[in-house]
């Protein structure tokens, strides 16, 4: 599930339950599990935040709605993307900006041992993005990060 326009995206398992109940009742369709993800400003998705003047106002939406117990959870600390050509990158998002590992280009095709300590000792290679995946609930390829916020009022 991904929200449509500049929002945060609910709570995923009472969204999950929802839609469960809702096309089983209407269609006869089950399903393993749903995933929330949320709109990242990057991309088409940026380009029409900016084309409508709302840029600014959903980074701070994003920003305000950190929450630190995200952050175990972020696929930059534990992954890496590899984009076709065999190029490293922290994220899937990062990958899409062309935004490389701190550590510099690094291809797949040329990890040594050498090349392997840095990867495994880099800072992640961070930007304005980055709050896309710690706002509310968090957000990653499997869904949400966290089941509360860190003020207790849910994930929306």
């Amino acid at each position: 599930y991904n929200p449509v326009g500049p929002s945060l995206p609910p709570d995923q398992s009472r969204l999950e339950a929802e839609y469960r109940r809702e096309l089983w009742s209407r269609y006869g369709i089950e399903f393993t599990q749903l995933y929330t993800i949320t709109n990242m400003p990057i991309s088409r998705f940026l380009a029409d935040l900016v084309k409508q003047g709302r840029y600014e106002d959903y980074m701070q939406k994003l920003v305000e709605a950190f929450n630190p117990h995200t952050l175990d959870g972020l696929m930059c600390r534990t992954m890496i993307s590899v984009d076709w050509q065999g190029n490293l990158y922290d994220c899937d998002f990062n990958q899409m900006l062309d935004l490389p590992l701190s550590a510099g280009r690094i291809n797949i095709a040329n990890i040594d041992h050498q090349t392997l300590e840095r990867l495994l000792s880099r800072p992640i290679a961070t930007g304005r993005h980055c709050f896309g995946c710690t706002a509310g609930c968090g957000s990653s390829c499997q869904g949400s990060l966290a089941l509360i916020n860190d003020n207790s009022k849910g994930c929306e």
